[in-house]
């Protein structure tokens, strides 16, 4: 006796297109969502960091009775399109570092390279320090890869970075003093402020403003204690 064929029924084109078209659309409210995720996650990565490398200097210069500085590295990263690492001046503030101050002068490295996340950066704007979100980058004491040819023991400690970045790179620092306090001046409020790299601070009625995701630790200068600001969070 034979046996019956099965018939089985397949797509249509217009079923096809139909289920693609869904998929686009669940596709196109998913990714921006997904990306924002992603960003959020980097930011808060960033901001553990940031704040446990401050209090971390803190700590140390209180309890090995010592000088602890903290530095902010600004360098052109060979690993982003566009972006030369032979002019450290048009580069990003992206990366900090411990270091002991030794009775000789010298800088010895008392943590290792931290580097924050690629989509993030401290913010920076010497060009117009009082518009700036980063007192503490805006309007402290830049010293410079021009600076490093100095044989003073300070500048023969300098490190080199890694990535081939080697000293071509600036930076910004300040001091954890034996009791806690810092070399910050006392009589101004001192920040630092992190946020994507591709974000632009605000503007509003007139005044400039913060991204609309950002992180931002103030510094006590007297005490070396930090508060911690984040109006909006990703």
């Amino acid at each position: 006796m034979p046996t019956p064929s099965i018939r089985t029924r397949a797509f249509s084109l217009i079923e096809l297109v139909v289920v693609i078209s869904v998929l686009a659309i669940i596709a196109a409210f998913s990714v921006p969502a997904v990306t924002s995720m992603l960003k959020g996650s980097s930011l808060t990565q960033s901001s553990q960091l940031l704040v446990d490398q401050l209090n971390l200097a803190r700590q140390l210069a209180l309890s090995k009775n010592t000088i602890i500085e903290v530095r902010f590295y600004r360098y052109s990263d060979p690993d982003s399109p566009g972006e030369d690492v032979t002019n450290p001046k048009a580069g990003k503030f992206r990366a900090m570092q411990l270091f002991e101050v030794i009775p000789s002068g010298a800088a010895l490295p008392a943590s290792k390279f931290n580097e924050f996340p690629n989509s993030i950066m401290l913010s920076a704007n010497r060009e117009a320090p009082d518009s700036g979100i980063s007192s503490l980058l805006d309007k402290g004491p830049l010293k410079t890869s021009d600076d490093f040819a100095k044989k003073d023991s300070y500048h023969v400690s300098l490190p080199e970075l890694p990535k081939g970045i080697k000293k071509q790179y600036d930076f910004v620092s300040f001091r954890f003093m034996p009791d806690g306090s810092t070399t910050l001046g006392p009589t101004t409020l001192w920040f630092l402020t992190i946020h994507g790299i591709n974000d632009r601070q605000s503007t509003k009625d007139g005044k400039v403003g913060p991204p609309d995701n950002f992180f931002t630790v103030q510094i006590d200068p007297v005490t070396g204690a930090t508060k911690i600001f984040r109006p909006t969070a990703a």
